[in-house]
């Protein structure tokens, strides 16, 4: 028994939720802190000296391939599902109908293969299958059931052209960074969300292309779920502006432009999935999402804290669903009078200790919002505190 099937089979829950408390904690301390707080010291340090941010931020990217990928390319089943979700619509199927997408499941701790639907909206679907259609019998010997990673390495460059206009690091830090941000996702569809969710940002928030930066925002909330906490959240702002504006109610043209990128959005996402039949997208989407009894026939129901607890007591079928529903409108009712910000990051955190798996896209917004917003409130990278040149800090 190796190091990654320790720590991924046996202490994963624990380590889990200890990794992540842990983190939300210190992020609450770091927000918190003044300009001049110990924990900004030490980030302000990391990120300035070569002696800590080279040798640590490569550490932390070796660590990451052999942890994850050392494990997750034998274990994981993503490559399975989206490889047999293609094939199979390819071919005429309907994945969100017909049982024809391979899922690994563990019984006793042996795998057995089980075929379910397609969980994720059609936007993920269709650019796998087109890329499936121009590249796949090229790679396909090759990589096996890896066929997908070609792409995500075409996704690389334009990625880290959008984080360039994003982050005003120079590059021979920001790659480092890039490639700590990516290593993980390669290998999943993660890679996809990452894309269309910094194209999102950079549209929606630097260039006010709002109509373009939400369909892309659906886009990456359509591959994995945590943008759309972002797109709600953006939208209570825009509802509360408009309120405290008087607009609410009586500037009509005003309401419409600000709500139209979100109906746009919506529209686009619904009629991608028209031709799948709505409602069965839906149901095979949420209902997988949702109700861990059907999740367990695919797939695993562990990790989170409130998984954890609530299989202790063998009641996760019964109690989760209302559990993590009234969390998480408790959450939101607390967090209302929040910036933007600090209620994408607490619900990031929050979402990784009450979702019924292991939420491997949230390691996409914290680090993202952490990294890119706050960290550079603070942070003069040393070839520019050479020259006294603020780093700019996007709005």
């Amino acid at each position: 028994m190796d190091i990654p099937e320790i720590i991924f089979t046996y202490l994963a829950p624990l380590l889990y939720n200890v990794l992540f408390i842990s983190l939300w904690i210190l992020w609450f301390l770091f927000h918190r802190e003044m300009q001049d707080g110990r924990l900004k010291g030490y980030f302000r340090s990391y990120l300035e000296k070569d002696v800590l941010f080279y040798p640590i931020t490569v550490i932390l990217i070796v660590i990451f391939l052999f942890l994850l990928l050392d494990y997750a390319v034998i274990n994981t089943d993503v490559d399975d599902a989206i490889t047999s979700a293609v094939q199979a619509y390819l071919k005429g199927s309907n994945p969100y109908k017909e049982n024809v997408v391979v899922h690994h499941v563990s019984i006793d701790g042996n795998f057995s293969i089980v075929l379910g639907r397609y969980h994720y909206f059609p936007p993920d679907l269709l650019i796998y299958s087109f890329f499936y259609l121009l590249v796949g019998d090229l790679f396909f010997p090759i990589l096996e059931t890896y066929w997908f990673v070609p792409l995500h390495l075409l996704l690389l460059v334009p990625g880290y052209w959008l984080v360039t206009r994003i982050v005003n690091w120079p590059h021979q830090r920001l790659v480092l960074f890039y490639i700590l941000l990516v290593t993980p996702f390669l290998f999943t569809n993660s890679m996809l969300m990452l894309f269309f969710f910094i194209l999102g940002y950079y549209l929606f928030e630097l260039k006010e292309q709002r109509t373009l930066g939400m369909i892309c925002y659906v886009v990456a909330a359509s591959i994995k779920y945590m943008v759309g906490f972002i797109i709600l959240f953006y939208f209570v702002k825009m509802v509360k502006e408009l309120y405290h504006q008087g607009a609410f109610f009586k500037e009509y043209r005003t309401i419409a432009q600000n709500i139209t990128p979100y109906l746009i959005s919506s529209m686009f996402l619904a009629i991608l999935s028209l031709p799948f039949g709505l409602i069965d997208v839906i149901v095979s989407v949420f209902v997988y999402q949702g109700i861990t009894g059907f999740r367990d026939e695919v797939a695993q129901s562990t990790g989170p804290l409130l998984m954890e607890i609530l299989k202790i007591f063998s009641l996760d079928h019964i109690l989760f669903l209302p559990l993590a529903a009234f969390i998480a409108i408790c959450a939101f009712f607390f967090l209302r009078k929040h910036e933007s910000y600090e209620q994408i990051l607490h619900f990031s955190f929050l979402s990784m200790l009450i979702l019924p798996f292991y939420a491997t896209e949230l390691f996409i917004t914290i680090p993202f919002y952490f990294w890119f917003k706050e960290g550079q409130k603070i942070l003069k990278c040393k070839e520019k505190s050479e020259n006294s040149d603020e780093v700019s800090i996007p709005t």
